[in-house]
């Protein structure tokens, strides 16, 4: 596996650990283990992946974003007795 490779694949990898044991995960983890480089992109990325993370836990929603977007949710259904127009038209 070349170092492209594994770099693509462990884009995926989460910063939390929890994909260690997939084993879709093995080989780019060893390829990491084995180069130091590789390694060090890993290290750099997981860093950056956590940060991104914690960022998004920190944002609170403002009071009432649930029920404004399910109430918008059943105003945007298509309104009985209105034609849809067939698609090859479209």
């Amino acid at each position: 596996m070349k170092n492209e490779e594994a770099k693509f694949i462990l884009r995926a990898y989460r910063p939390s650990g929890q994909d260690a044991a997939d084993p879709s995960f093995a080989s780019a983890l060893e390829q990491a283990r084995r180069d130091p480089a590789l390694g060090a992109w890993l290290a750099a990325e997981q860093a950056h992946d956590g940060a991104v993370a914690q960022k998004v836990r920190e944002i609170i929603p403002p009071p009432g974003l649930r029920s404004s977007i399910l109430a918008g949710a059943t105003v945007t259904r298509a309104q009985p007795g209105r034609r849809r127009l067939p698609a090859w038209l479209g």
